[in-house]
């Protein structure tokens, strides 16, 4: 009978804990009931809005949302190993890595998995919320040092995370996607920056001390995209590379895809503000909301438009446009208003015009080279998106032995 009391308890306090997370989330209770409209309102078209020249919107989104997005740093490999794995046709490879951008080094885990075919498999490159040796839960794979949680099996956080976010916040299908043909490469990037907004502000002060625009956490972030892809390819030869992301790590891999000619493909799952969204608008987390709750993401010229984000003179969507002739997916779910889905649908019909041919949110077409998703549900990654994730790479990506 004590064991059933203590059992109970646990359940209520987890329930708890993780009705705080939700509430300081950015699944936002008060918009978790609404739901995106999956059919166009009666009427609406997209409306045409003055295009900037690709230079001089690079130059206003660095200049008045993100820092520099203009980083170039010194990379030393300071181990590389290969690890043995219970995969099915899968070589493991990990390594540490010394990134500098002039003033500071900071040390950053790269694991990957390979499939054995075919020879040029593309790479899903990953960015995600917890450490590498819970993403790629094999042998041998590092945890950060002084991480201070785990999201591995049963832990409370591990439970809290898949439990509210999804089957696949934690660990992708990775069995499924080596067998698909794709290689998964994983990087923790709170290692390299924390994502904390005390931690996070001095690790990029003594980044880049004295910077007349200091980047912030997204654009050093969005940067590890490409330093991932140079030493793979260094390793193994070039293939594809995808940046893939969720969240705060979908508005990075937007970033790279139109910052870097190393990213060849975007998948971006639930970018919402600073991402692919609509800004100030009715719908969506509202900037000021960002900017107080993560002041470490953006530059700091953002803040001037706190409370007037429609006085900006560039979007944050206006990423769409620059990534150009790439394949990109935008991942979103009905119900995840606070990243205001159907934001994300406007802007793309806007940036991309004729390419983007879904007529309506719920019209996905893996096919096009512009496509956009749309599941059921909230903020998360769930046994739905993968397959989707997938589909649109086999589409677009010509893969052969």
């Amino acid at each position: 009978m004590q064991r059933f009391f203590e059992a109970i308890w646990s359940l209520i306090k987890l329930a708890v804990i993780g009705a705080i997370i939700v509430l300081g989330s950015c699944t936002s209770a008060r918009t978790i009931l609404k739901q995106a409209p999956t059919e166009m309102p009666s009427g609406w078209e997209p409306t045409a809005r003055p295009t900037l020249p690709p230079d001089s919107a690079r130059a206003l989104l660095a200049s008045e949302i993100y820092g520099d997005l203009n980083l170039s740093p010194n990379v030393e490999i300071l181990s590389f190993e290969t690890l043995p794995n219970d995969l099915t046709d899968a070589t493991l490879s990990q390594w540490r890595l010394r990134i500098d951008y002039g003033d500071a080094a900071r040390d950053l885990d790269v694991i990957l998995l390979l499939p054995r075919k075919p020879a040029n498999a593309p790479v899903i490159l990953s960015q995600n919320f917890c450490p590498n040796d819970d993403v790629v839960p094999l042998r041998g794979v590092r945890a950060p040092e002084n991480q201070g949680f785990s999201c591995s099996g049963g832990t409370v956080f591990g439970l809290i995370m898949t439990n509210i976010f999804g089957r696949y916040i934690v660990t992708p299908p990775l069995q499924n996607i080596l067998d698909r043909g794709y290689g998964f490469a994983a990087v923790f990037p709170s290692q390299f920056v924390p994502d904390d907004s005390d931690a996070g502000m001095a690790t990029l002060d003594a980044l880049f001390p004295g910077h007349p625009n200091r980047p912030g956490a997204l654009s050093v972030w969005a940067n590890l995209f490409p330093v991932m892809s140079e030493v793979i390819e260094a390793e193994f030869g070039e293939r594809v590379m995808i940046a893939y992301g969720h969240s705060r790590f979908a508005k990075t891999a937007l970033l790279a895809g139109a910052w870097s000619d190393r990213i060849d493909a975007v998948i971006a799952h639930q970018s919402g503000t600073l991402g692919a969204s609509t800004l100030g608008d009715k719908y969506g987390e509202p900037l000021s909301t960002l900017i107080d709750s993560y002041p470490h993401w953006p530059g700091p010229a953002v803040s001037q438009y706190r409370d007037r984000p429609k006085a900006l003179p560039v979007k944050p969507s206006d990423l769409l446009s620059l990534i150009g002739n790439k394949p990109v997916l935008l991942g979103n779910a009905r119900r995840d208003v606070w990243s205001d889905p159907w934001g994300a649908f406007k802007e793309a019909k806007v940036a991309w015009r004729d390419e983007f041919t879904a007529q309506s949110p719920k019209d996905f077409r893996p096919g096009d080279q512009k496509a956009y998703w749309l599941r059921p549900g909230t903020h998360g990654v769930v046994k739905e998106d993968w397959p989707a994730f997938l589909d649109f790479l086999d589409a677009n990506l010509a893969v052969t032995d």
